[in-house]
């Protein structure tokens, strides 16, 4: 009865944080590609995609096309050779936010491009402050959200890595796991090294599980999706770690372990939607 009562109180606290994410069906994180220019010029230069595809039916520059320079933009516009198109010049069969001069930082210039129309496949192309056109190999979009560098000097780009999102991944839900329900763990005074050795290695085995089912969630659908899937991945842990604590700790009654292990993956489920929710910008710009 207390193992349902807590699974109950887990799907009700998910079920409340999510709430405002579904309230609108527009709301919520989009796909979104972020090209970060390193050792760029000072003078200004435009920064565009290129798409494999003929069909403008969105001008994703309309409200700011007079006031960019003319030869730069008729550049882009009339770019469409081998059959690539300037996405925000030419235009997207969806929607695409984007300007085509970067926000310096720190040295580095960063260009942004988000909603409908992120490409899955593409090519970044950049007329110089001199007017000349430079055009990188055709780059796949490896995540919902992603990061490309491009050294303005070499010529080179350069994106993470799917080895490296998911072992990012496993990193960001295992560290605070192990932090959350370890301080849990002292509360319920565990403290044998039999507990603690279960601890880890039950930690570990479930966390692997979560980055590959939540890391192939966020890669392929995004945000919101990888939220409803986090609910069941949550309960199917609580199943998994009340039993292996049940029958492999000897510290303690069973019901104090059952209790421990659902308290336990309450605060870390809680904590982990906090993390996605600001790794994927929703709750912090």
């Amino acid at each position: 009865m207390h193992v349902n009562k807590s699974c109950f109180l887990l799907f009700l606290l998910l079920s409340i944080l999510l709430i405002p994410l579904s309230a609108s069906a527009d709301f919520g994180p989009k796909p979104r590609l972020t090209v970060i220019v390193t050792n760029p010029p000072e003078e200004e230069y435009y920064l565009d995609l290129l798409i494999d595809y003929d069909a403008p039916l969105y001008d994703n520059i309309e409200d700011t096309r007079d006031l960019l320079d003319a030869e730069k933009l008729s550049l882009l516009e009339n770019h469409g050779i081998s059959g690539w198109y300037a996405a925000l010049t030419h235009g997207t069969k969806a929607s695409l936010w984007g300007k085509l001069t970067g926000e310096r930082r720190e040295g580095d210039a960063v260009h942004s491009f988000g909603y409908m129309g992120v490409p899955d496949k593409y090519k970044i192309i950049i007329i110089t402050p001199e007017n000349k056109v430079t055009v990188t190999r055709t780059i796949n979009k490896v995540s919902y959200v992603s990061t490309v560098y491009y050294d303005y000097e070499t010529g080179e780009e350069t994106g993470l890595t799917l080895a490296w999102i998911y072992v990012k991944q496993f990193l960001m839900s295992l560290l605070p796991t192990l932090i959350l329900e370890g301080a849990v763990l002292l509360l319920f005074r565990f403290k044998t090294a039999l507990t603690l050795g279960v601890f880890l290695s039950v930690n570990l085995i479930t966390q692997a599980g979560m980055t590959l089912v939540m890391s192939t969630s966020l890669l392929k659908l995004g945000l919101l999706a990888s939220y409803v899937v986090l609910l069941p991945v949550e309960l199917v842990i609580i199943a998994a770690e009340v039993t292996a604590f049940a029958f492999l700790l000897t510290e303690g009654t069973r019901k104090k372990r059952i209790a421990y292990a659902i308290t336990a993956n309450i605060v870390s489920a809680a904590a982990m939607f906090l993390l996605l929710a600001m790794e994927y910008s929703v709750l912090v710009g």
